[in-house]
């Protein structure tokens, strides 16, 4: 079966599908109109559906119901500015659930986040509830008390402060296969979008970095983790409703930028 489909009454072929196609798997036929190349391969991004301004091209692979259609209207610079500015670790939260109706939400936002080649191998793990992802942390500071660890972040642990992941209410991590190259890349990625996505509903995220390290030494917590077979862990986030709002947005470090 071809890869695209083009009703040739409406194509006005003005080659705007082939500028777009990014493994270039589309081409001017005889006639004139797109048509695939074999010699190219599809990566199914769908961007020579989205963009043809006359609806004339269908791909088989992706359902035309699955499209969605742009918002009307974008974030200002001012308030895209403001979010990513604004957006903070956050290390104290409440104990509140967050619902999962919004982390599908979040979920639907990080799956569209950029991928090599689309290939889309993104996995999640999500930890759900305080009593759980307390568990991780002991299971965690177990590895790092055998390591003979910082003694007096152990201390804080025995003093009844969660340094690993917080007393958070949840915790997700994204998983990509082993024998995937861009794993790491592509799962920063999508852990970005995610916490962006959630910043913008009013929620807090922290980056599970401990969890993210151990898990990738220690069997034990890869296990609770329920890692699938073949995949490796490259990121996680804490996730909830923050106990605390800064009013400022603090300094960072002068830009260090070299023009080439």
């Amino acid at each position: 079966m071809s890869q695209i489909v083009v009703d040739k009454n409406l194509c006005k072929k003005d080659g705007a599908c082939i500028d777009v196609c990014p493994s270039r798997s589309i081409a001017f036929d005889e006639q004139g109109f797109p048509a695939e190349d074999p010699g190219h391969a599809c990566i199914l991004c769908g961007h020579c559906v989205a963009v043809c301004p006359c609806n004339a091209l269908t791909h088989p692979d992706l359902p035309t119901e699955d499209f969605e259609a742009l918002p009307a209207e974008f974030p200002s610079p001012g308030a895209m500015d403001g979010l990513l500015k604004s957006r903070r670790s956050v290390r104290e939260f409440k104990s509140v659930p967050v619902s999962r109706e919004t982390l599908l939400d979040l979920f639907d936002v990080a799956r569209r986040a950029p991928t090599a080649s689309n290939s889309q191998q993104v996995r999640w793990i999500v930890v759900d509830g305080k009593s759980k992802v307390l568990a991780l942390s002991q299971i965690a500071v177990s590895c790092l008390r055998d390591a003979g660890f910082r003694p007096a972040l152990l201390k804080a642990w025995d003093d009844g402060y969660d340094f690993i992941l917080r007393g958070a209410p949840m915790v997700v991590v994204a998983c990509a296969p082993a024998s995937y190259e861009w794993g790491k890349q592509d799962c920063a990625i999508a852990l970005t979008f995610l916490e962006l996505a959630a910043e913008a509903r009013g929620l807090g995220t922290c980056w599970a970095g401990y969890l993210t390290r151990i898990a990738a030494i220690f069997p034990p917590l890869r296990a609770a983790l329920g890692v699938p077979e073949g995949y490796e862990i490259q990121g996680g986030l804490m996730l909830g409703e923050p106990k605390y709002h800064l009013r400022l947005i603090p300094p960072r470090k002068l830009l260090n930028v070299q023009w080439v």
